[in-house]
C-alpha cells in the first residue's frame, strides 16, 4: 500500500498496489488494477473484488501454476492507516459508483417521458379553432365537390 496527499481533495488517500498470495506451495502477485483506494481516515469496501470480468486485481505471475488464478473477495474491505489492535474499520469508502445501471435507467426514462410531454403539450398549444363557423339564420357554408 502506499499513501499519498492530493492538494484538491485537501487529505492523504491510500492505494492499494500489489497483493501476494500463497495457497498450495504457489505464490501469486497481483498489482491493484484500478479503483482499489480511499481516503486514509476510511476502509475501502467493495462488494465482490476479483480478477476476472472488471478486474480490481490484475495477475502479474507468469507461473503456469499461478496463471489459472481466479479471484472473487465477497465483501471485500480493506483500510490501510489508522487501524490499531482490536479496533472495527472506519467508515467505508465503497466501490459503488452513485449513479447505477437502474438509477440511469430511470432518469433516461423520465426524460423521454418528459419530452413526449412537452412535444404533445406543444402540439395541443398550436391547435386554433375555425374561424368561420356555420351560422343557422344565415345561408349556409357552401363547399364545391367539384375541382
Amino acid at each position: 500500500m502506499s499513501q499519498r496527499f492530493y492538494p484538491v481533495s485537501g487529505r492523504n488517500w491510500f492505494t492499494l498496489d500489489s497483493v501476494q498470495l500463497q495457497a498450495n506451495a504457489s505464490t501469486a502477485s497481483f498489482t491493484g488494477g484500478r479503483g482499489i483506494y480511499a481516503p486514509a481516515e476510511y476502509s475501502f469496501h467493495c462488494q465482490s473484488v476479483s480478477n476476472s470480468k472488471g478486474a480490481l486485481l490484475v495477475l502479474n505471475s507468469t507461473d503456469k501454476d499461478t496463471s489459472e488464478w481466479r479471484l472473487n473477495f465477497i465483501d471485500f474491505q480493506i483500510q490501510g492507516f489508522r487501524l490499531a489492535n482490536g479496533t472495527n474499520f472506519s467508515y467505508a469508502s465503497d466501490c459503488a459508483g452513485f449513479f447505477t445501471a437502474g438509477i440511469w435507467m430511470g432518469l433516461l426514462t423520465s426524460l423521454l417521458m418528459l419530452l413526449i410531454f412537452v412535444y404533445g403539450l406543444h402540439m395541443i398549444m398550436q391547435l386554433t379553432t375555425m374561424d368561420r363557423f356555420d351560422d343557422p339564420k344565415g345561408p349556409s357554408i357552401s363547399v364545391p365537390q367539384s375541382d
